[in-house]
């Protein structure tokens, strides 16, 4: 039974708003595709968290709210609320909203489930040991159905239905390769993360 007393319909409500407002015709655009994209995570965890037993309404709260941050700017939220993330965080562009998102979770939308945050925390970059709900997460943003296919994701999403520590250390393995093939920087997490399931 979900101890999770969040109003779904109403966190996904502000949610777009939140993309969506003062934006221009083009920016508001490439925000309503995000917003889809978040909906087929929230489609991809729910399946996941129903098939491993997981709670599916934290599963769907914490899909939901995984991209919260996307649009925010870092030194500006960070300044506001008295927010410092770690230098080896910041060094990465494109992970530093999944670790912001954990305050913009708490703050803008009230979210106070570890579980929950953890996962939002963790979306991007995995770690070693996560807990079920951030592997359903972390998987379900790589292969939602609406992902571009790289020419691994049905392998992603058979592994997903299997056995979800494969499936994410297969998905690690090809995000490395990935960053490694455009020489940009790999994020510790990721690679700790990779050495911890390589071996399950």
């Amino acid at each position: 039974m979900s101890n999770t007393n969040y109003n779904f319909e109403q966190l996904k409500q502000q949610l777009h708003e939140n993309f969506t407002r003062g934006k221009s015709p083009e920016d508001v655009a490439y925000a309503e595709k995000r917003f889809t994209h978040t909906l087929g995570v929230v489609e991809t965890a729910e399946k996941l968290a129903k098939m491993y037993g997981a709670d599916v309404e934290k599963a769907r709260v914490a899909a939901l709210l995984h991209d919260c941050a996307k649009f925010y700017k870092y030194e500006d939220f960070a300044r506001k609320h008295d927010i410092k993330l770690d230098y080896d965080i910041l060094k990465h562009l494109k992970v530093i909203h999944s670790f912001l998102g954990v305050f913009v979770a708490k703050i803008e939308y009230g979210i106070e489930d570890e579980e929950i945050l953890g996962a939002i925390k963790y979306h991007t970059t995995g770690k070693p040991d996560m807990t079920v709900l951030e592997k359903i997460v972390y998987l379900a943003d790589a292969i939602e159905p609406g992902r571009e296919e790289y020419g691994y994701l049905e392998e992603g999403r058979k592994l997903a239905c299997e056995d979800l520590d494969k499936a994410v250390g297969f998905i690690l393995e090809r995000t490395i390769k990935y960053v490694e093939e455009r020489k940009l920087k790999l994020c510790y997490l990721t690679k700790e993360a990779y050495e911890w399931y390589s071996k399950k």
